[in-house]
C-alpha cells in the first residue's frame, strides 16, 4: 500500500510538470531547427511557435493517456 501511494505521488508530480515542460521542449526544438538551417532564411517565430504548439498538443495527448491509464 505504501508503494502504491509513492507511485501515485510520482504520477501526480509528473502530471503537474507535463503541461509546462513539453511546450518548452517543443520551443527549444524549434530554436535548434532554425539555428541548424541558417542559410534557409527561416522565420523563427513560425518554427518556435509551431514547436510550442506541437509540445502543447503532445502534452494534452500524454495527459489523456495518463488519465485513461489511472
Amino acid at each position: 500500500m505504501e508503494q502504491q501511494s509513492k507511485m501515485r505521488a510520482i504520477l501526480e508530480g509528473f502530471e503537474t510538470v507535463i503541461p509546462y515542460v513539453f511546450p518548452a521542449i517543443g520551443g527549444l526544438a524549434g530554436i535548434i531547427y532554425v539555428n541548424l538551417h541558417k542559410l534557409d532564411q527561416l522565420n523563427p517565430m513560425y518554427w518556435v511557435g509551431g514547436g510550442i504548439f506541437l509540445g502543447w498538443l503532445t502534452a494534452r495527448g500524454a495527459l489523456a493517456v495518463l488519465d485513461r491509464w489511472r
